[in-house]
């Protein structure tokens, strides 16, 4: 019998010492994602502003780069649709056509994945570009 208690007490004694760590994994909504990668580029942001994106409850908001967005957009599981967006009409010819190819790849989302403090926006299986959790405070 005491053969079994000390058993028992071992084992709960490893398994409470057992790595229970999880990672945790930023909302799609209420995070602002900075762009990182877009089509398989690392991103050196050229403009005025660092492009990003921010879900709120049937809105999103960002920047390409240059000008700032607003809009609509639709999830069903993991595909999100963005639709008809907002901007505001800024001159800034130092980023080239890098704000161009920012909305295109907006406009050609069908789907997304989170993965711990990573978003990914996917046009079917091609990813299109890859966006990392901004710092809250």
């Amino acid at each position: 019998m005491m053969k079994y208690f000390y058993s028992v007490a071992a084992l709960l004694l490893v398994l409470g010492c057992a790595d229970t760590e999880q990672t945790s994994q930023a909302p799609l909504l209420g995070t602002t994602w900075n762009l990182a990668e877009m089509n398989n580029e690392k991103i050196q942001h050229p403009g005025p502003q660092i492009p990003h994106l921010r879900f709120e409850a049937e809105k999103v908001t960002g920047n390409d780069g240059c000008n700032n967005f607003f809009g609509g957009y639709t999830l069903d599981g993991n595909s999100l649709k963005f639709g008809m967006l907002g901007s505001t009409r800024m001159a800034c010819p130092q980023i080239k056509d890098f704000d161009m190819e920012f909305n295109k790849m907006i406009s050609a989302t069908t789907r997304y994945r989170v993965s711990s403090n990573k978003l990914e926006l996917f046009e079917n299986d091609e990813l299109l570009a890859s966006f990392l959790a901004a710092e809250q405070s």
